[in-house]
């Protein structure tokens, strides 16, 4: 009896069929974006969050601080499935914090903001989490300005979609 592939090899084989990322060469991020775009259940959210850290094992320079800006990602959106409020709680601030240490080290790639942008500009505001929305949306919108996913459309429309629902909850 055959066994089901693992989700994460869904993932990548989902990658092998869209256009090339960036600006820069990072194939490990077509599988990611992908992945954070589906997350609609928590199965998606950890699986991406596996891939992440499977897939970090063996990147370095830029792709991998972008691949675990995904993993941490990953881990806090997987907050908006759970069940238990500690729980959810703990994973939402984990990635928080995993997000918020990888834009220390690298202010420059403001990719990561992007990113945290749909943590911090989605959570609930009594969270008390949403201090960085708005650096984390003008981040985006520079990205956005600057064509910076220019060869992944529908990324790139997600994340223009982010921008605006988050610009017209909080205006």
């Amino acid at each position: 009896m055959a066994t089901a592939a693992p989700k994460w090899l869904t993932f990548l084989l989902l990658a092998a069929t869209l256009p090339v990322c960036g600006q820069w060469p990072c194939d490990a991020l077509h599988a990611l974006r992908a992945g954070f775009m589906d997350h609609s259940t928590f199965q998606q959210a950890e699986d991406t969050e596996k891939l992440a850290i499977e897939l970090a094992s063996s990147a370095s320079g830029d792709c991998k601080t972008l691949i675990d800006a995904h993993r941490w990602v990953s881990l806090a959106r997987s907050a908006d499935f759970g069940f238990n409020p500690a729980t959810k709680l703990q994973r939402l601030n984990a990635g928080l914090k995993g997000l918020d240490q990888l834009i220390v080290e690298r202010p420059d790639l403001l990719e990561i903001q992007a990113l945290r942008l749909s943590i911090t500009g989605t959570a609930p505001r009594f969270l008390g989490v949403d201090d960085d929305w708005e650096t984390d949306l003008a981040a985006l919108q520079r990205l956005l300005a600057n064509a910076h996913w220019k060869n992944a459309p529908l990324y790139s429309e997600w994340m223009r979609d982010l921008a605006k629902q988050i610009q017209q909850e909080r205006t």
